[in-house]
């Protein structure tokens, strides 16, 4: 058995095993040297672990000698026995894939990075300059510089391919532009006025008023601005409620002022209960991950459309045989079946490029999700063909919705996504005795014509 290949860079005192013609002092001099590396080891901080990941040698373990600050990138710090029986693991494991590290797109190196370096996670690190508050530093050394990383680490987790571990935060963002730069204000409850004053006030007794203590201040002590008694004795004429609000602007007393979230970014003004709450955990590479990348399945175009949270086509025949059997029944039971189509999709991965083409596919498929309720279900004869099942829903509703939601602004690029919706909604358009395969067959036939 050989022993890995692992270069020793910077220019740290070397290990006495280490084989000639492995040491180098700087990155560049490594580059031009032009030998195959299975690891790095740095035995300093003169060498950058950013060049590292984005040459082609970036899947390679990197480690730091004790007392060198791991930086991202860089897989941890270890001593040179204990790095070169980690480099010769991943190299097993990167021989067992039957993949190309040097063709993967972004998606697929990032699995394959986990994949390698098993059970490790991509740990999140706060960051106030990014837009989610948010970042995977190593995901984004991985990337090219400009990438939409957040966009590639939102969808992988959609689809089922990175999982959550370990609970970090909550963020809370903003419904128009999704930044997690909130600002709270309390607000006037009547008027939105954040011009708002906290003092005492004052009850009378004799007609109910409440009101800031001030406004009781008369030549004579205290007196009602209302009814006019005149307030002696607390607890018999008058008592001092709860510490009230006045708003400056409308003169409105309130007790309890309203939360107004203003965002940072985009100036979106909102209730906090309209923010879309995240979770911010740990990610690790899911079962269904592992099984895509051993399989070379990570760059299907289409994946992203199983996020919607289809069943199996068997269990949803088995559904609307059971629906339409019931129908008959119970006539007041109505429901529609509704064929959905994407119309070209080859022409968005030729207009677009494969990647950019996915992440609309996989940003439809969010929306139409968004549409379905918990009582839908959807399936899928095809890569390009859906079919739903959605009680008590009216399809010309259901179109307008859909239709709108893909001509929303990030699915806007042209050529953009093409649907074609039909549908047959029941009991109306059931023939008696009529099945699923029949109403599905009738609506291709309509296609076809």
């Amino acid at each position: 058995m050989t022993l890995p290949v692992l270069v020793h860079l910077g220019g740290g005192e070397p290990p006495r095993s280490l084989p000639a013609g492995h040491r180098f002092a700087t990155w560049r001099a490594f580059h031009d040297a032009g030998l195959e590396a299975d690891g790095f080891y740095l035995s300093d901080s003169s060498v950058d672990a950013t060049s590292i990941r984005r040459s082609p040698w970036w899947d390679r373990p990197v480690y730091a000698a004790p007392g060198v600050a791991a930086t991202p990138g860089v897989d941890g710090q270890a001593e040179w026995g204990e790095a070169l029986l980690a480099t010769d693991r991943m190299r097993a494991l990167r021989e067992s894939l039957v993949l190309n590290p040097r063709t993967l797109q972004y998606d697929e190196k990032l699995l394959y990075y986990l994949y390698l370096r098993e059970p490790g996670e991509l740990v999140p690190e706060l960051n106030r300059s990014a837009a989610q508050l948010y970042r995977f530093p190593v995901a984004d050394v991985l990337a090219e510089v400009g990438a939409d990383v957040q966009t590639w680490i939102t969808s992988l987790t959609r689809r089922g391919l990175l999982e959550p571990a370990l609970l970090i935060d909550r963020t809370r963002h903003c419904e128009r532009c999704q930044s997690a730069h909130q600002h709270f204000l309390d607000v006037c409850p009547h008027c939105e006025s954040m011009h708002i004053h906290k003092g005492s006030s004052l009850h009378c007794f004799s007609c109910g008023h409440v009101g800031p203590e001030p406004t009781f201040m008369g030549d004579r002590g205290l007196q009602c601005p209302q009814c006019a008694a005149r307030l002696r004795h607390i607890g018999v004429d008058y008592d001092r409620p709860l510490t009230q609000y006045t708003c400056a602007s409308c003169h409105h007393a309130f007790v309890e002022a309203a939360v107004q979230a203003r965002c940072l970014d985009c100036g979106n003004q909102a209730d906090p209960g309209q923010l879309a709450v995240r979770e911010v955990s740990t990610l690790r590479l899911s079962l269904r991950g592992r099984a895509a990348l051993r399989a070379g399945q990570i760059a299907d175009t289409y994946a992203a459309l199983e996020g919607v949270g289809f069943a199996p086509l068997d269990q949803f025949k088995g559904l609307a045989d059971w629906a339409l059997t019931t129908q008959q029944r119970h006539p007041e039971f109505a429901f529609a079946i509704v064929m959905v189509e994407l119309d070209n999709v080859g022409q968005l991965v030729e207009a677009h490029g494969s990647q950019r083409a996915y992440l609309m596919l996989d940003e439809f498929a969010r929306r139409l999700r968004e549409l379905l309720r918990t009582s839908d279900v959807a399936s899928r004869t095809s890569e390009e063909r859906l079919w739903l099942f959605l009680p008590y829903a009216s399809i010309d509703g259901f179109r307008d919705r859909l239709v709108k939601a893909v001509a929303a602004a990030a699915l806007a690029e042209r050529p953009h996504i093409v649907l074609h919706v039909d549908g047959v909604s029941a009991p109306k358009q059931v023939q008696p005795g009529e099945r699923i395969d029949a109403l599905m067959a009738r609506l291709q036939e309509r296609r076809a014509v």
